[in-house]
């Protein structure tokens, strides 16, 4: 008998908290640079954070990806979440624009970073079942 190496998934979905809760905290960062960045207003940068936060779960549900209620609510909080403490900070510690440029630049490329690995752990734990 020989032994199987088990493989561990970091991405599986979780009950509440998971590896997709971090693209989630880092699209609230991101959105929270916004009213620095573009110079929209705090409460129309938040709308849109709520708003996409939502639309996204939705769009989530209506693929069938499964996820248990607590995860969804988790999913739309923490961007809020990071959305208002990102605000809160930069308000504390405003940064100059050029500089804060390059923080969400780095924070795009890992949220991007993050989106892609996961989706690349789905397609292969999708090609898995299927073999």
């Amino acid at each position: 008998m020989t032994e199987e190496k088990i493989k561990h998934d970091w991405w599986q979905k979780g009950r509440g908290l998971d590896l997709w809760s971090i693209p989630h905290f880092l699209f609230g960062i991101l959105t929270g640079f916004l009213p620095s960045l573009i110079g929209i207003s705090f409460l129309t940068a938040l709308t849109l954070t709520l708003i996409l936060a939502m639309s996204w779960e939705i769009y989530e549900k209506f693929v069938g990806i499964k996820e248990t209620i607590q995860n969804s609510v988790l999913d739309i909080i923490l961007p809020i979440f990071s959305f208002t403490l990102t605000s809160f900070i930069l308000l504390v510690y405003p940064l100059h624009p050029n500089d804060l440029l390059v923080v969400a630049i780095a924070v795009l490329a890992l949220y991007i970073f993050t989106n892609l690995s996961g989706w690349l752990a789905y397609r292969r734990r999708q090609r898995d079942f299927m073999n």
